[in-house]
């Protein structure tokens, strides 16, 4: 949410209509990946027993509530109320964004073009007005989503038309808005706190890091996302209690009448729960592995600084801190210094891939662009046919070889490149500085990000999800997962070579698009019928895995070649930082 600003975006004024669409296909996208976490998140909510400790109650912490929920309830379960929570996101975020810029733009044209401080209040009231709007427009669906994932053994609701015609006959229209008021007490204070954090971080960046403002803006609007949902969460938390009123909820511990109000809610969790029970469910609200976290942001952070900074030292560093971190990682010996290794690795794993994109793009041409880029794609692919190798392996001692033998390849990586990419593809000259918020206007770049985020969310079905499933049914998982790498292998080389056979037939803009157009729109049809046919394990395997690995380098590719050599890391990076973001209303 950007406000309006009188300046076109691309050469031309985005409609009205197109940042409804934008809001529409952000919240349905996002969506996907994140329901299984709201599961959790909802079923830690309305347990009134304490998570942890001698009398804890059902659910005991995220990795026991997964095995419980998948034992008792099987797979599916983690998609309960999936529909009316796809219907929540799509209707939120078209509402949001269509009616807080049209607010903006009737507030905007009556300001004084001078006048920062006026402007940044309007911005202010748009978005709480827009968000309290959008969360009155979807109050029911959230409602009917939250009872179904509520819900387990004998279900009351059979799905989500039984629910809305169930809550008309035995509540009326008022059962449709139960939670209401904490809803709306979340949303004018989440707006207000996200302004005033996002302001104050972004005039701290400078003193605290110089000579990369352009970073700036991206990560003070995550930290002020993320700080501003956490103070309000207890909002959340009683608004949930207080939609499950009027609703039997049974096998699930004990049960109180919420039907006291929202502040007595709060003070009553508080007596019966301590201060902690408002709380509950915030981690995985907040779930991110620390290696996925730390590659996502160094990746943005090493992107941007491929631009300026040879890119052949770079993934030099990277490449010798890694293997230090993995030798010292052979000799950990607790939880928090496995922590702290897998952070460091994955922080520098960044240091390497938008950097080497850069190198490939600078010596190779469009027509041979594609396979190149996809040989480079094929590493951490490969890496996973050794796994069946390795698993019997002492990993202290395998950590300890693997980090000594990359530290001599990183140096034997330099010396044989030492004449190569001296220096950073274009010198920036002062007005050529890569300007993240410029990027965050382009309609382009969120529509690539967007599928690229698809193609992400499919992987992490595939590679977290199925494996439950095909272990539930007695099935092969270790055949699943050698096929899903090969086909992976496979999916990397042939859309390169597939796209570099198209650019010479066909325009090199037209081939991108047919090619990951046609990987995407496979692998949702894939996607949609695998498990149906997921006794031909290795079949099923081989296809998504070359389909996933196909649309993910496809649009990965695109993203490098986004825009002019003297910013292409900086938009690189950041399509990637969007499509590995989960990002949550």
């Amino acid at each position: 949410m950007v406000g309006y600003h009188p300046e076109p975006i691309n050469g031309r004024e985005l409609s009205s209509a197109e940042y409804s669409e934008a809001g529409l296909a952000s919240g349905i996208a996002t969506r996907m990946i994140i329901q299984p976490l709201d599961v959790l998140k909802i079923r830690f909510q309305l347990q009134e027993e304490p998570i942890r400790g001698r009398n804890s109650g059902k659910y005991k912490g995220v990795l026991q509530s997964v095995r419980l929920i998948f034992r008792e309830e099987g797979i599916h379960s983690f998609w309960k109320g999936h529909v009316p929570a796809q219907g929540l996101s799509a209707m939120y975020g078209l509402v949001q964004f269509s009616s807080f810029e049209f607010l903006s733009r009737q507030v905007g044209c009556r300001l004084p073009p001078d006048s920062p401080s006026l402007r940044s209040s309007a911005d202010f009231v748009c978005g709480g007005l827009s968000g309290c709007l959008a969360m009155t427009t979807a109050m029911p669906l959230d409602v009917i989503r939250t009872r179904l994932v509520a819900q387990s053994g004998k279900a009351v609701y059979r799905g989500t038309t039984h629910a809305i015609v169930h809550i008309w006959e035995k509540e009326g229209l008022g059962g449709y808005f139960r939670g209401w008021i904490p809803s709306i007490a979340q949303i004018a204070p989440f707006t207000g706190l996200q302004f005033a954090l996002y302001n104050l971080f972004v005039e701290l960046w400078p003193r605290l890091v110089k000579h990369h403002e352009s970073t700036g803006s991206l990560v003070s609007g995550a930290m002020a996302g993320t700080v501003a949902k956490t103070v309000l969460y207890p909002l959340d938390m009683v608004r949930h209690r207080l939609q499950m009123n009027g609703f039997e909820r049974r096998g699930f511990g004990r049960t109180s009448d919420y039907r006291i109000g929202m502040l007595r809610t709060m003070v009553m969790v508080v007596r019966n729960e301590s201060v902690y029970g408002l709380f509950k469910g915030l981690w995985p609200r907040q779930l991110v592995s620390a290696q996925a976290l730390c590659f996502t942001l160094s990746k943005l952070v090493f992107g941007v600084a491929s631009d300026r900074i040879s890119s052949l030292r770079i993934i030099a560093f990277g490449l010798a801190v890694i293997s230090v971190s993995s030798i010292l990682f052979g000799f950990v010996s607790s939880f928090v210094h496995i922590l702290f290794a897998v952070a460091c690795i994955g922080s520098l794993q960044g240091a390497s891939w938008v950097p080497a994109t850069k190198l490939v793009a600078k010596w190779y041409n469009d027509r041979s662009y594609g396979k190149m880029f996809s040989v480079l794609g094929c590493g951490s692919t490969a890496a996973g046919l050794l796994i069946p190798l390795v698993v019997w392996s002492y990993w202290r001692s395998l950590l300890v070889c693997f980090g000594f033998t990359t530290l001599i390849y990183s140096g034997f990586l330099f010396f044989v490149l030492r004449h190569d990419d001296v220096s950073p593809v274009l010198s920036l000259k002062p007005g050529m500085s890569p300007n993240l918020t410029s990027l965050a206007y382009s309609p382009v770049i969120w529509s690539v990000a967007m599928i690229y985020l698809f193609s992400m969310e499919v992987r992490t079905v595939c590679e977290t999800w199925i494996p439950l499933y095909i272990t539930e049914n007695g099935m092969s998982l270790a055949t699943f997962q050698v096929f899903y790498e090969i086909g992976g292998v496979f999916g990397n080389i042939g859309s390169g070579a597939l796209l570099d056979y198209l650019c010479l037939r066909i325009s090199v803009d037209s081939a991108r698009r047919v090619v990951g157009l046609g990987s995407s729109g496979l692998l949702l049809v894939v996607a949609a019928f695998s498990i149906k046919y997921m006794e031909y394990v290795a079949t099923i395997g081989w296809l998504l895995g070359f389909l996933v690995n196909a649309s993910i380098n496809i649009w990965c590719m695109i993203a490098s070649q986004l825009g002019e050599s003297h910013i292409s890391g900086a938009i690189s990076a950041f399509v990637s930082f969007l499509a590995n973001c989960e990002f949550i209303h």
